[in-house]
């Protein structure tokens, strides 16, 4: 399948879950992380501010601080050529609506955080599959990124997201290191 194709059907599906699901799915992915050692491990981490029913990750952010861990946001730049800037939060309310609606931290001086500094960086994804192929929204903003992190990438996902058949790759896709459903764990 192609991956236009497949980002439509996957994404339809994540869409038409009722948002208890959403609720109870993500706590469970985010528990299963949260024990896992890539997150007791990192003390630096990078996590996303879900939309369109992307696995949630506020219990993520809330462990992560209680811990004394340092934890970073994404935000869009959209100028040329396109790509992601870290900047760390200390609370949920530092975020914001921003490009496309999602959740992003302030530009702040100081606050500014390298993807090389991470230890440990979590993605979301339309779909992922059993090599650590990842799908995402086709802007390629992920994969500019992380073609520089030095750190375990985790994905968060429904199960129903990581396929059985591949997807389609091309020399800029960056793969995970591991995917979390609400399920399991899975490593590459």
């Amino acid at each position: 399948m192609k991956k236009t194709a497949l980002r439509t059907l996957v994404q339809e599906m994540r869409r038409s879950m009722a948002f208890e699901d959403v609720r109870a799915k993500s706590l469970e992915a985010q528990k299963r992380l949260a024990a896992s050692r890539f997150f007791k491990d990192a003390k630096r981490l990078a996590l996303y501010a879900s939309f369109s029913n992307e696995v949630l990750t506020d219990e993520l952010l809330s462990t992560a601080l209680e811990h004394g861990k340092e934890v970073s946001y994404p935000m869009v730049v959209r100028d040329h050529p396109r790509r992601l800037k870290f900047f760390r939060v200390r609370s949920i309310d530092e975020l914001s609506p921003g490009s496309y609606e999602i959740r992003e931290p302030k530009a702040r001086s100081g606050d500014e955080a390298e993807i090389s500094g991470f230890e440990l960086i979590v993605v979301p994804g339309v779909a992922f599959d059993c090599d650590g192929a990842r799908l995402g929204y086709g802007k390629g903003y992920y994969d500019m990124a992380l073609k520089d992190a030095g750190c375990p990438v985790v994905a968060l996902a429904y199960d129903f997201q990581v396929l059985k058949e591949k997807i389609p790759v091309e020399t800029h896709d960056v793969p995970v290191g591991a995917v979390v459903t609400e399920k399991r764990l899975i490593e590459f």
